[in-house]
């Protein structure tokens, strides 16, 4: 019996509650990768392996409707004979048999490749990882147990309150492998969880969401999250219509994130390079706009495998390792995301992936002091259905207003309005800030989980475009 076998076996048992390990662990991996190393005799062999388990509770109409948990693994060998074509194969068995046979299938097709001598001409840095530490126990233990506790938290106070529920609590657990011959041999865990919550008014006219992510459970406050729910789904009743325009716009964290977490795509330099035609590339010089300032002064973008708050795995699908970046410094761009090949050919470093999770630098005002501030405009809880508008240059996002849509008059909120949708670039919003609240990780909702870790914090902008009602687009 190999060490690999002993260790599924011992997951098999973990899996059926003598241990709370949904996944393998990075010794098991190790095994993995050291047995198919042993069966071929190619020396430029990588693997990647990856092993996530994701559970999940929904509740609709203040009852658990479903109930899920489950674990996918997928292993991707590539193999290469000399300067031909590399060939590569995912599977899912792991016994033995099915690897001896999966390795002499892929030397055999490797051995009819054509020439490609790119890869092999290129000479890689040697590699170095900074400390993984976004995996957390308590959210590995949540995955069989915690995630069920919190359910009468969220559900039972909405429904005392007259409001009707939905609900969701997922927990993720993740651990992966890169390896090769030639030294790269890393591995990497991560564990993150979400609850959100949205309630709605018995007359179905307004409601309210509220939610939290984190990748340590302990971190997590189901009470706070069903207040909070509760406080916006009563203010959200009864909601009217309101002309769109542009408007002094009080976004709450929420909101942010989605846009926020939307905007990691556009610091990706793709190849090549000269003719990158994003928002990121000035057409007048046709050049990054490195050294330009992007966006407010007081903005800050980074990214961090150890944030304290959105952490991640520290090396990409290849292996090579994850930094980190500060891609927005004071509002000027400084750094953007290199495939590691493109940046040795341009001389560029550290080559880097595009941002795993993306923290925004905070300010000192409070959403209630941004109100109060607040002559005339609209405060937004929350934002959905983000997505990109195609063929724009100016990096356009669209999206409607979701859980809590608010009139600002005089400092005060006097009343509830129906969801607007929104046309805007992020870009160009974020020159037009008045105020920054303090930082924070937010979750996304379960449509957008798991996602990439969003810290930001609220912001009030003036100007900002709405386009429509939301049930007239």
């Amino acid at each position: 019996m190999t060490k690999f076998v002993q260790h599924l076996r011992h997951h098999t048992r973990c899996s059926s509650g003598d241990s709370p390990s949904p996944v393998l662990s990075p010794d098991a991996l190790r095994d993995l990768a050291h047995e198919i190393f042993s069966l071929t005799s190619v020396s430029a062999t990588r693997l990647a392996i990856d092993h996530r388990a994701l559970a999940t509770l929904r509740v609709a109409k203040g009852e658990a409707r479903l109930n899920t948990s489950g674990d996918t693994l997928f292993l991707d060998i590539t193999s290469r004979l000399g300067q031909r074509q590399p060939i590569a194969l995912r599977i899912n068995q792991v016994d033995h048999a099915s690897l001896r046979q999966i390795i002499e299938y892929i030397e055999r097709i490797a051995r009819h490749e054509f020439g490609d001598p790119i890869d092999t001409a290129m000479p890689i840095p040697p590699r170095s990882y900074v400390p993984n530490r976004a995996w957390h126990a308590s959210t590995m233990s949540a995955f069989f147990d915690g995630r069920h506790g919190v359910v009468e938290r969220l559900v039972a106070p909405v429904n005392a309150a007259g409001l009707i529920t939905s609900a969701f609590v997922g927990v993720t657990v993740k651990s992966m492998l890169r390896a090769d011959k030639h030294g790269i041999f890393v591995t990497g865990q991560e564990t993150d969880s979400e609850i959100t919550v949205t309630a709605w008014n018995a007359n179905r006219q307004g409601s309210g969401w509220a939610g939290q992510a984190a990748r340590d459970w302990t971190m997590q406050r189901p009470d706070a999250i069903a207040h909070r729910a509760i406080e916006i789904t009563k203010l959200a009743a009864n909601p009217v219509a309101f002309e769109p325009g542009r408007y002094t716009v009080i976004l709450d964290r929420p909101a942010v994130a989605q846009i926020v977490s939307q905007m990691g795509g556009d610091l990706w330099a793709l190849p090549p390079i000269e003719q990158h035609t994003g928002v990121m590339y000035d057409r007048n010089i046709k050049r990054a706009r490195f050294g330009q300032r992007v966006v407010d002064a007081r903005i800050t973008l980074s990214s961090d495998p150890n944030d304290p708050e959105g952490g991640y795995i520290p090396f990409n699908y290849r292996g090579d390792p994850l930094v980190p970046m500060t891609w927005v410094e004071n509002g000027v761009l400084k750094n953007l995301a290199y495939d590691t090949f493109v940046a040795l050919r341009h001389g560029v470093s550290p080559a880097n992936d595009p941002p795993a999770s993306l923290r925004m630098s905070g300010g000192p005002t409070t959403v209630e002091e941004m109100i109060a501030s607040c002559p005339f405009g609209i405060y937004v809880n929350r934002l959905s259905q983000v997505t990109g508008v195609e063929g724009q240059q100016e990096a356009l996002l669209t999206g409607v207003t979701n859980g809590g849509c608010f009139l600002v008059r005089n400092g005060k909120i006097v009343k509830s309005i129906r969801d607007l949708r929104f046309v805007e670039s992020p870009w160009l919003a974020f020159n037009r800030i008045e105020a920054i609240g303090t930082s924070e990780r937010t979750a996304l909702g379960y449509g957008n989980w798991p996602g990439p870790p969003t810290i930001v914090p609220p912001l009030m902008i003036r100007e900002f475009n709405f386009t429509a009602l939301k049930d007239v687009w």
